[in-house]
């Protein structure tokens, strides 16, 4: 009788369990970002929405996470939701007597329904490793893409053509268009300034020279926030890495060595107005468009229903009829702390303020969770820069049914999860 075959060394499977949930963070980024690729010639008048699609399929892989695989949750996760699950009752309780009543209903979907999902699916790519690399992958060629896109329609002078901000939706969309454009550009430039130093040799050098293109490509398309952002990470995220590593005295000097050297170009930038003709977010920040007007007219009239209507708001969704800007979600506060404060008065104030306090304290303790080596320093690190992109973005814009804001809330929250597959032999990870 022969011998049974010896399949020990059998080839690994193409795909395993590990793989194909590790496509779940490129999924996630991918619909997060969703706003970006309708910025591309053909995307954006295509006869489908692909926001329902990538929703779908990163929903469909959501399910299969949880049933396949044991997952250890970060300790802020559940303070994050119960927190959540009280701001939104507040919302809806205070919903009933707002005047803004044409608003309320597509808001508070945003809020009691898509912000819990968006928040799951954060805290899911945090929990796994190789989601998470998945996800910054995904960030790491879609930010040089869309990058490389804009700065080549820049230098052939066919920006205003081809970079479709908005296809033919309103001017409110081409803004968050825009800002979106250079969020993702701000994420994907802070990863590869980890990887700078990750590697060595050219690809070193690689890395290093896409951080820069990023940076000249975040110039183009308008966004503020996200240039601000860009330029806070690509200074603090290198630095976060090697304090995570234990390299402190390191971190400091990079920190301070970036910081001149940034603060030098940008100054440098700012002097030339030759150079900075047609780069749209200098021409913003130096020139100004009007916004830095509106956004002080709606701070000052939050502030004024603020002192008219006490402890409890003027109602969910009520800011802007109240105001005297009529019934659309164009015109909000363009900060949430003061839409919550505005909408929901004092205890919405401090529920969002817990929110946000809850993210960052998950962030600070994943510090002691997770791996001091190159991959578990890497994710503190970008997680971390997101969450400061995110923060500015909130601080001067967007309004409180923002999904990628939720989605950050639980990526911070999220951070020092662990995850293993059920069906596969692995030794769990320390719960730290």
């Amino acid at each position: 009788m022969p011998a049974a075959p010896d399949r020990s060394d059998r080839a690994a499977p193409l795909v395993t369990l590990e793989t194909l949930f590790g496509g779940f963070g490129a999924l996630a980024c991918l619909l997060i970002f969703v706003g970006v690729l309708k910025s591309l010639p053909g995307v954006a008048s295509a006869p489908i929405d692909i926001t329902p699609v990538l929703l779908g399929l990163t929903l469909l892989h959501l399910a299969f996470a949880l049933v396949s695989r044991r997952i250890v949750l970060a300790p802020a996760l559940p303070v994050l939701f119960l927190l959540h699950a009280c701001f939104a009752l507040l919302a809806i309780t205070s919903a009933g007597t707002s005047p803004g009543r044409e608003i309320v209903p597509d808001k508070l979907r945003d809020v009691v329904l898509v912000a819990p999902v968006m928040m799951a699916i954060g805290a899911a790519v945090a929990a796994d490793a190789t989601a998470f690399r998945r996800f910054l992958l995904a960030a790491k060629l879609l930010g040089p893409a869309m990058g490389g896109f804009i700065a080549a329609a820049f230098a052939l002078g066919l920006v205003n053509v081809i970079v479709q901000f908005g296809g033919r939706g309103s001017v409110q969309t081409q803004r968050v268009q825009y800002q979106l454009a250079n969020l993702l550009i701000a994420l994907a430039a802070s990863a590869y300034a980890v990887a700078v130093l990750r590697t060595r040799g050219p690809a070193r050098l690689g890395n290093a020279a896409m951080t820069g293109l990023l940076a000249f490509a975040a110039l183009i398309p308008g966004g503020r926030s996200g240039f601000i952002g860009l330029c806070l990470t690509v200074v603090v995220t290198p630095c976060l890495y090697l304090w995570h590593r234990g390299r402190r005295r390191l971190a400091l000097a990079l920190a301070v060595g970036l910081a001149a050297a940034l603060a030098l170009g940008v100054a440098t930038l700012f002097a030339s107005a030759q150079f900075a003709s047609g780069l749209r977010t200098v021409e913003r920040l130096t020139q100004g468009d009007g916004e830095g007007g509106g956004r002080m007219a709606l701070w000052q009239a939050a502030f004024a229903l603020v002192g008219g209507n006490g402890f409890w708001g003027v109602g969910f969704g009520g800011y802007t009829p109240a105001a005297g800007w009529g019934v659309t979600r164009e015109y909000y506060p363009h900060n949430l702390f003061i839409e919550s404060m505005v909408e929901l008065g004092l205890p919405g104030l401090l529920l969002f303020s817990g929110i946000w306090l809850t993210a960052w304290g998950g962030w600070l303790r994943a510090a002691a969770r997770l791996a001091t080596d190159a991959k578990g320093a890497e994710q503190w690190a970008a997680t971390a820069g997101f969450g400061l992109i995110m923060l500015i973005y909130v601080s001067v814009s967007t309004d409180l049914g923002n999904p990628l804001m939720w989605f950050a809330l639980g990526l911070l929250a999220g951070c020092g999860g662990a995850s293993w597959s059920r069906w596969q032999p692995a030794s769990p990870p320390p719960s730290g």
